[in-house]
């Protein structure tokens, strides 16, 4: 008797892009992307700030139509997108509107599940409005809803936004547990290195995919760079040939003589001179530059200031109780050190650098500065005029001169085309690194950087640990970046955790465990 197997095949579904294209008021921004992704991959899209991550992500998902192009889903796709802020259209919602809307009543607990895990309460707060959340509740509460939704394709734009470091590792957990395919933007290292089975960077339009994670990405890199590198030095090679031959035959050309070799020669010198003109030689570096220390004549380990017994809090409003958010905190800062204040969301971190700056009055306690310190506060909303040039910004604000001004912004990455352009034609990146510019350019006794590292591209992130590594400037460091934090090598972490803030100096993963 004949006996049947019966065979099961599953189809493996894919999402695939052909020759993408997509402009802007006639600015091209994506031309001819082509990639694709099946649902065991996990690929991170890379690149500068307005390089056109976030427009592709939104093509899609169908929120933004591409002017040509094929994007292909074979078999029936379920996928979800997280946008990197929370919709606006949701704001007056309640969290449990918004659940429901999104997901259905049958998937509420899944979502209170997953919001614990990323730690914020869902059910706890489910009433309220979607709007009077902070940031990285706004992002928990979507993240969550797209987890409890089990789609085929997870679709995330920098999904480590506002989270705080503790929530940005459960995130890398639940990310590695999840089924289906994910593409996502990201600057987050710890989050590329543990997920990412493939890169692709945007470039000039167009997409480079790498196989692998971060790593092997920076090696196609390189080896991409190498091949451009010479290419242009064998166009230069022939810019110069042309150069020479092009003054005989052009006398040749007014005798009447080989005109046509003349225009063959002029049209093609005159295509590799504009090419040179509108793209510098391809840097040879990974994304680094080197910087030059600044020169601070403070002495190593001179104390600049110090808070005895400080604490603060929130006097009661209306119904509202007294919120205290630090008590009897005694820290010094003293000159040469790196020190990063850790602490989750809601902690309390930006009110506490309000009270060390000045600009709350402590409760009770003292704080005492040494006289004549000089200190910078970086401002990562800082808004400039958008008419005004960058060289002409740093000028105006370091008292500079043009020289220093562009020696500033050099080691800031900016090369001489980029100093003179209107801040308005700058990427997102390059006003980043413009402000960077000008705190590092002061060369105070403290630099105070409050969260430098969202929505920072690639080169961005690798410009400012250059600048911390060389800065002579004490820093005082609040991220959430992990991979950021433990490149930074901060000789002390001043933790903030249940109404103290305490000086620690044991190692990140335990002070982690500590704050959970």
């Amino acid at each position: 008797m004949m006996e049947y197997v019966r065979v099961f095949f599953t189809v493996q579904k894919n999402i695939s892009l052909k020759n993408i294209e997509y402009s802007i008021r006639e600015k091209p921004i994506l031309q001819g992307v082509s990639f694709k992704c099946s649902e065991n991959e996990r690929l991170c899209i890379f690149g500068e700030n307005g390089a056109g991550k976030s427009t592709l992500l939104k093509i899609l998902c169908g929120q933004v139509e591409a002017d040509s192009g094929i994007i292909d889903k074979q078999g029936h796709i379920r996928f979800v997108y997280v946008p990197q802020e929370f919709d606006h259209k949701y704001k007056e919602v309640s969290i449990e509107g918004y659940i429901k809307e999104l997901a259905g009543d049958k998937f509420l607990q899944k979502v209170f599940n997953y919001g614990n895990e990323l730690g914020f309460n869902i059910e706890k707060n489910k009433e309220a409005i979607c709007g009077s959340l902070s940031g990285g509740q706004q992002k928990i509460v979507a993240l969550s809803v797209a987890f409890a939704l089990s789609p085929d394709f997870l679709l995330m734009d920098e999904p480590e936004n506002h989270l705080d470091i503790v929530s940005r590792i459960e995130l890398v957990s639940l990310l590695k547990d999840f089924r289906g395919g994910i593409i996502f933007i990201s600057h987050d290292r710890l989050l590329i290195d543990a997920i990412a089975t493939k890169i692709g960077e945007i470039a000039g339009g167009k997409i480079h995919i790498s196989e692998g994670g971060y790593d092997d990405y920076i090696a196609m890199k390189m080896e991409r760079i190498g091949g451009l590198q010479r290419q242009y030095d064998a166009e230069s090679k022939r810019i110069k040939q042309l150069s020479s031959a092009i003054v005989i035959l052009q006398q040749k050309a007014f005798r009447g003589k080989e005109i046509s070799a003349y225009r063959r020669a002029k049209e093609e010198l005159d295509g590799l001179k504009k090419a040179h003109k509108e793209s510098a030689r391809p840097d040879d570096k990974k994304t680094k530059i080197k910087l030059v220390g600044t020169d601070q004549s403070i002495h190593s380990g001179k104390l600049i200031c110090k808070m005895d017994d400080g604490a603060f809090a929130f006097e009661k409003v209306g119904k509202k109780a007294r919120s205290q958010i630090f008590n009897n905190a005694n820290l010094e800062i003293r000159s040469g050190e790196k020190i990063v204040l850790l602490g989750r969301n809601d902690s309390g971190k930006s009110t506490f650098l309000k009270c060390l700056t000045g600009e709350l009055p402590l409760a009770k306690g003292e704080m005492t500065w040494r006289p004549a310190v000089k200190w910078a506060y970086f401002d990562q909303h800082a808004q400039f005029d958008p008419e005004s040039r960058a060289v002409e910004i740093v000028m105006e604000k370091l008292n500079a001169t043009d020289e220093d001004a562009r020696t500033a912004l050099g080691k800031m990455k900016f090369d001489s085309d980029r100093m003179n352009q209107q801040v308005k034609s700058l990427s997102g990146g390059e006003r980043m690194r413009l402000r960077f510019a000008i705190v590092f350019g002061l060369k105070p006794d403290l630099i105070i950087l409050d969260e430098p590292t969202n929505h920072i591209d690639e080169v961005t992130w690798e410009v400012l640990l250059q600048a911390c590594q060389l800065s002579k400037s004490t820093i005082l460091l609040v991220s959430h970046d992990y991979e950021f934090i433990e490149a930074f090598e901060p000789s002390v972490f001043w933790l903030i955790h249940g109404q103290k803030v305490e000086a620690r100096h044991k190692d990140l993963n335990t002070l982690l465990d500590e704050i959970k």
